[in-house]
């Protein structure tokens, strides 16, 4: 009986071993591919001007970020603001089509769902030492392409699922279930359009959400951020 056991915890240890081997493969392809360790580890600051298209508008925005520090969505449509804050403590919002007219704190789940987006860097670049774990699933197809599927589970609990495509080791997609209004509700999110910034680091400039894609006109690496902007209090 011991022998058994034993066989089965050799098994199971060698499945996770070549799970987690595949996916660091498939991981530092794409790392490659998207500009190297070594340029995203310097990007300490990011700002993104664009635009979200849906039915035929289109709503400019503005995104600043300070790696781990804090990140903030600023929009406007038809002279009504749509704000996001987010730091490693608290989080604010407003949005008046969504029943915020003014900017007020988030709950703590919501907070919990933000807090990786203060990561401005990959998501992958030193995942290990940030306290992600992630697990190969294996192969899938769509659109006649092929990808691999890599689910990463973050320090804050959060769980995504990854699309890597074959051809170019990009993502393709990402795949999350967030909570909206007490329900769980599951997101597809395909990134298209990947350009090279003076900076050396590639980056999608396009994000299909199905019913609206965000399109990014201009990305800034390492502008000057003032800090003060992640202040939901003033």
């Amino acid at each position: 009986m011991k022998k058994v056991f034993l066989l089965m915890a050799v098994l199971v240890s060698a499945v996770f071993t070549v799970s987690a081997q595949s996916a660091d493969d498939i991981i530092a392809k794409y790392i490659t591919a998207i500009g190297g360790a070594e340029k995203w580890s310097k990007v300490q600051s990011i700002k993104i001007e664009g635009q979200i298209e849906m039915q035929g508008i289109a709503i400019p925005f503005v995104m600043q970020g300070l790696q781990m520090k804090g990140a903030r969505v600023d929009a406007e449509f038809q002279g009504n603001k749509i704000i996001d804050i987010t730091t490693p403590s608290k989080g604010w919002s407003q949005n008046p089509f969504g029943g915020k007219a003014t900017l007020s704190p988030i709950t703590d789940d919501e907070l919990k769902q933000k807090l990786d987006d203060l990561d401005i860097q990959d998501a992958f670049i030193d995942y290990k030492s940030k306290g992600s774990v992630v697990e190969f699933l294996g192969k899938d197809e769509e659109d006649g392409n092929e990808y691999h599927k890599i689910k990463m589970t973050t320090k804050n609990g959060n769980d995504k699922t990854y699309f890597f495509d074959i051809q170019t080791n990009l993502i393709y997609k990402i795949e999350s279930v967030v909570k909206q209004q007490g329900q769980e509700v599951k997101s597809a999110v395909k990134y298209l359009d990947y350009q090279t910034l003076d900076f050396g680091i590639k980056m999608a400039f396009k994000q299909d959400q199905g019913q609206m894609m965000m399109v990014n006109k201009k990305i800034i690496v390492n502008p000057t951020i003032d800090a003060a902007i992640f202040n939901g209090g003033n």
